[in-house]
């Protein structure tokens, strides 16, 4: 099974491109990049387990990932919230909490109704990192982010997450699309060789309904969710590449590839939780998925830092992690052998990066972390702190942090468009296959409306988000902030209160067996709950 990636020549896909254009026509084609080299790299990888990853190091795999812990600095990244992609992304991109950037699920609206759209971009109420660049003129490059689309007018270039669909409004600047086309293409016409990469077996998504097929099993797991994925997030490593000789200040690629395998094949990885083994016939078939998945992903590491090592700052951030759909992991989709853990990784490289093992932290810190490596301020509305742990005293010490009372720019969501319904009903049955989305759940036929109110949303998402916030202060040992969350939640829905504390309890506890912190993380908990529980009346159980 090859482990190289296909070959991509950008000078020839350059030449197609600029065939007929004049040396403007090719700057502007290009994004007019103004910087070589990012000050900062953040490759986002869906999913990433360090259980997966030190046992592949271990064994003498994945290089890439390898070389980032020897040389750079490495740990656990809590996630104290919802384990729900968008949601996380999100925050990474923001700085702030569900509740105060507004994408709270996979779908929108957030009440409880049949219609609904794929969240999108449209929906997010803050602005992200690269609108922050933006606002101070630097330049930004970000690949298939998760809910990036419709991609907005930035100084630089965003390659959305929808993208591979084709859809309109899913590059900017428009003037791209010419390369994403022919990108789109070549990917599609080698999609017999990139499956076979992680497939050991001809594979065809024919296979999944013919029951005289000796691949019918393992081909049902693949069809409609890995297939696609191989095929969408090969795209985005090439348009990636295609942008590396002159990314501007910020360069940003995301890899879904990871969360996709493990969700679909985790048993046949690893089928210790289970009273039964696999089908040996079908394990053989399907048994080193998830490992391919990780060094596909390694791949794209060994990349960046063979053009950017040593002069950019690297990261890699997941936005959990993954282990066997069991227990009260259980999923209600049995083609869905795994699922979401709370902790994800951070592995951090460069010139600023201060080496070694990283105590654990959270999700909240990677927002003020990377604005502080860009030299730019944190305002005082993040909630989240800068992980001085991860930065050289001498970066500290030529760099202060810089601090602001709020960013005071210009800044508005992009507007919602309208997408083809055969796009929207594909996506929706992705998130469906993967148990995103419930089987009563209908595609909405128009753009959903873009009011947002929190506290008008389910009950599910409401108490799924606010327990972000509440782990989070508790963790952080501030006690008045959660108990402000509870307060709130009071005041707007006072019925979700029990549940609340039941939800963050038992993320509290997940994150204590993970971390192996005991009593350490979050230590005022119980005195929390105390404190909350007699005033709501009632003590229930409740797993997160």
């Amino acid at each position: 099974m090859s482990r190289t990636f296909a070959s991509f020549s950008l000078l020839a896909l350059l030449t197609l491109v600029l065939t007929g254009c004049g040396a403007d026509d090719a700057s502007e084609l290009q994004g007019g990049p103004r910087e070589t080299v990012p000050r900062v790299v953040v490759v986002g990888v869906d999913g990433a387990e360090w259980a997966v990853i030190n046992r592949l190091v271990a064994q003498g795999e994945l290089p890439g990932f390898a070389q980032l812990m020897e040389e750079g600095a490495y740990g656990q990244l809590m996630n104290p919230g919802p384990q729900v992609s968008p949601v996380v992304w999100s925050t990474f991109a923001t700085g702030h909490f569900g509740r105060d950037h507004g994408i709270l699920d996979f779908v929108y609206p957030y009440q409880d109704v049949s219609g609904k759209q794929p969240v999108d971009v449209s929906k997010r109420r803050k602005p992200a990192l690269w609108n922050l660049l933006d606002a101070h003129g630097m330049e930004s490059t970000v690949i298939g982010y998760f809910v990036s689309y419709p991609a907005e007018p930035v100084d630089g270039r965003i390659v959305s997450d929808r993208a591979f669909q084709g859809l309109e409004g899913s590059i900017w600047p428009e003037s791209l699309r010419s390369v994403s086309d022919d990108v789109r293409h070549a990917v599609r016409t080698e999609r017999e060789s990139l499956y076979s990469r992680f497939m050991p077996w001809p594979y065809d998504p024919a296979q999944a309904e013919d029951e005289s097929s000796r691949y019918q099993e393992a081909a049902r797991v693949v069809k409609g969710r890995i297939d696609k994925r191989i095929l969408a997030d090969e795209y985005l490593r090439r348009m990636t590449e295609h942008f590396m000789e002159a990314p501007g200040d910020l360069l940003i690629s995301y890899y879904r590839i990871v969360d996709i395998v493990s969700h679909s094949a985790w048993y046949y990885h690893d089928s210790g939780d289970w009273e039964e083994g696999p089908d040996p016939d079908t394990e053989a078939l399907l048994g080193d998925l998830v490992n391919e998945s990780y060094r596909y992903t390694d791949e794209v590491i060994q990349m960046m830092l063979d053009r950017f090592g040593g002069q950019s700052n690297i990261l890699v951030i997941s936005d959990h992690g993954f282990g066997s759909s069991t227990g009260r992991y259980a999923t209600r989709n049995p083609l869905l052998t795994g699922n979401h853990r709370p902790s994800g990784v951070i592995l951090a490289h460069g010139p600023d990066i201060r080496p070694g093992e990283l105590e654990p932290t959270t999700i909240m810190e990677v927002f003020p972390t990377l604005v502080t490596l860009l030299g730019l301020p944190v305002a005082d509305t993040i909630p989240g702190t800068i992980n001085r742990e991860l930065l050289t005293d001498d970066f500290l010490d030529r760099r202060p942090p810089q601090f602001v009372e709020r960013y005071e720019f210009d800044w508005q969501a992009v507007e919602a468009r309208a997408v083809d319904e055969a796009a929207q009903a594909e996506e929706m049955e992705s998130l469906r296959g993967l148990g995103y989305v419930g089987e009563g759940v209908t595609v909405g036929d128009q753009p959903a409306a873009s009011g947002y109110d929190f506290w008008g949303a389910s009950d599910r998402l409401v108490v799924s988000n606010l327990h972000a916030e509440t782990v989070y202060h508790l963790i952080r040992g501030d006690a008045a902030a959660a108990d402000s969350v509870v307060d709130a939640l009071e005041r707007n829905r006072p019925a979700l209160v029990n549940l609340l504390l039941a939800r963050t309890q038992a993320k509290i506890e997940g994150l204590r067996r993970e971390t192996g912190s005991r009593e350490g993380l979050a230590s005022r908990m119980s005195e929390f709950l105390q404190r909350h529980r007699e005033t709501a009346g009632a003590q229930p159980s409740a797993q997160d």
